[in-house]
């Protein structure tokens, strides 16, 4: 083991030991602190805290890179979990005898060398006067253009439904609409106005996440994938120009030749047609006159368009990583309890903050990280963060940081996973156990779908799964109703009661009992918790299936997500508990019994 994570966190790179050579032996600005590095020792049959961090430290190392889905960290991270299984002796269960079930994930996206949009016999600037959009099914938008000499003719406003087309005027041609008006900008609230201790962003967290996550789409995505609108579509146009791209964000502008990496998509719809988005003064150029002056049915000046949103295959494989532990009852080992945790995150950032004033911010305003909104803090809390960092300038210098390092989101869900099987690699459960290493948790649950479409073993034959995502925290300073023993549970009886009461059966009869909190469970609560990771996906193949995690902190979805700030001592018990309910699962002379379809599915929009 000591050979295996040397070469994980020398091999790679080393450049993440530069800050922390600089601060050794200093005081720790933060309660939750840990040392900022740490040296690899063998593991053991047991799992402990001495082995996560062992294991943590390296997984969740700067020269890992964020191990974002399709890049050369991830591809090394889910390289290690391979090599972990093998050193456990488990069973390859991927592709073709490995442990890696590869996944068609790639590149897509507009080439700008290649693009161009001439209008009335001018070429217009791609970025400044015109941007190709991203294929959208819901409006009948494609992503290819191949048109030369085609006439526009004015549509009026995207989304006005009201008003039908006539075929006789658009058929054949480019149809050219002002897209709709642009949403109303985010007021920067309070902080006092929206966050309690524990950062529930009452009645506008909801509203508030996708803002987090930096999806706005700028007034031409949101034009294209805000109303249904396919009455150019219908009425024979062959493309679509949206008036808008004077009021899209600079950053929607500046990645629109940017490529993202997808899972390779289907074949686009024959009815499909090309569009983009153009500014007002291209728009003046199409009509001779301000836009605001043109009547449907005008005819514009004809284009020449060609672009094409094209995938490629990674040059660096997206892979989930499954290995088996054969189970030790004949009658019984073509069954399986299946545990899991997602080996993906979120990369690098472009730019670099400094680490310590972040997590200050974050600590004071933001105590569940990206899921509460950015907020202007009040008088009182701009205080705290200012002592705050203070004290830190006083301990250490600037800490510069652009690496999402994923420690607890959800680092320690895998390393647990690990612990888990070097736990069962020394015992005989009845049962199979399957462990499932999910890719591309972060990019839409991608693994895990994959998985439960593209099964390396039976579904059918999958008793109960156990996933595990973000187990590193919990505290009772970070998490409501945190603690030494918490553990938040959702899911438990969603199909199979039985599988309730099984945890908690479990649980009453342990030395280490753990507090279990179910009040994520609830529905309506505003995170919607279970459908955001990859148990979502078990249930939609009526698997059974429980999520384990110790919450959200501060530190979700940001650069702090560092292996100095995980609470291992809590982590191991999670990792006993869980593996104490995967064992009694496996001896069960009978299967758990399915109740029924989920009724809450289509609160997950399955």
């Amino acid at each position: 083991m000591r050979r295996v994570f040397v070469a994980i966190v020398t091999g790679l790179s080393l450049t993440a030991s530069a800050h922390a050579q600089s601060a050794k032996n200093v005081k720790p600005v933060w309660p939750d602190e840990g040392p900022f590095t740490w040296a690899p020792r063998p593991t053991v049959a047991d799992i402990t805290a001495n082995d996560l961090r062992t294991r943590l430290y390296g997984f969740a190392n700067d020269s890992m890179q964020g191990r974002r889905m399709g890049e050369l960290g991830n591809y090394k991270g889910t390289d290690y979990i391979a090599r972990e299984f093998k050193r456990l002796g488990l069973k390859p269960a991927g592709d073709s005898g490995t442990y890696f079930q590869n996944m068609p994930y790639g590149p897509i996206g507009f080439d700008s060398a290649s693009s161009q949009l001439i209008a009335g016999g001018a070429t217009l600037r791609s970025k400044t006067d015109w941007i190709p959009q991203v294929p959208n099914a819901a409006a009948g938008l494609g992503g290819r253009a191949d048109l030369t000499n085609v006439p526009t003719v004015f549509a009026g406003r995207w989304g006005d439904t009201s008003m039908v087309l006539d075929a006789s005027a658009f058929r054949g041609k480019v149809a050219v609409f002002i897209a709709s008006p642009p949403a109303r900008a985010a007021v920067v609230l309070r902080c006092d106005s929206v966050i309690d201790k524990f950062g529930a962003a009452a009645a506008v967290i909801g509203d508030s996440i996708e803002k987090v996550r930096g999806t706005d789409r700028g007034a031409a995505g949101r034009g294209a994938g805000g109303p249904r609108d396919m009455r150019a579509v219908n009425a024979g146009a062959v493309g679509v120009l949206l008036v808008g791209l004077d009021s899209v964000s600079r950053a929607t502008v500046s990645a629109a030749f940017t490529p993202r990496i997808v899972v390779q998509p289907t074949a686009a719809s024959a009815t499909a047609v090309p569009s983009a988005s153009i500014s007002r003064a291209a728009a003046a150029v199409l009509f001779n006159r301000e836009i605001d002056g043109a009547k449907v049915g005008d005819a514009g000046q004809p284009i020449t368009a060609s672009w094409n949103y094209a995938w490629s295959m990674s040059k660096t494989p997206a892979r989930n990583v499954v290995a088996i532990l054969p189970g030790s009852d004949p009658s019984r080992a073509g069954e399986y309890v299946l545990v899991s945790a997602h080996n993906d995150h979120n990369g690098v950032n472009a730019t670099a903050v400094d680490h310590d004033s972040l997590r200050a911010v974050n600590t004071v305003t933001r105590r569940q990280g990206a899921n509460d909104p950015v907020c202007r803090p009040t008088a009182e809390q701009q205080v705290k963060i200012d002592s705050i960092i203070k004290r830190a300038r006083s301990i250490r210098p600037p800490r510069p940081d652009s690496i999402m390092n994923g420690a607890d989101d959800d680092g320690s869900g895998t390393v647990v996973m690990l612990e888990i099987a070097e736990k069962f690699a020394h015992e005989k459960p009845s049962r199979s156990i399957v462990f499932v290493s999910h890719e591309g948790e972060e990019a839409g649950l991608l693994g895990s779908k994959w998985f439960v479409d593209h099964p390396t073993i039976p579904l059918a034959s999958i008793v109960a799964a156990h996933n595990m995502d973000m187990v590193g925290k919990g505290r009772v300073d970070q998490v409501k109703f945190g603690g030494p023993t918490s553990i938040q549970m959702l899911g438990a009886r969603r199909l199979s009661r039985e599988f309730g009461d099984v945890i908690d059966s479990v649980n009453a009869v342990r030395s280490e009992v753990m507090a279990i909190d179910k009040t994520w469970e609830v529905p309506s609560n505003p995170l919607n918790r279970f459908c955001r990771s990859d148990q979502v996906n078990y249930v939609t193949h009526n698997v059974p299936v429980t999520y384990f995690s110790l919450g959200y902190a501060q530190d979700y979805h940001q650069l702090t997500d560092e292996p100095q700030y995980i609470d291992y001592e809590h982590a191991a018990k999670v990792g006993r508990f869980v593996h104490d309910v995967m064992s009694a699962i496996s001896e069960r002379k009978e299967r758990l019994k399915i109740a029924g379809p989920d009724p809450t599915m289509p609160s997950c929009g399955r």
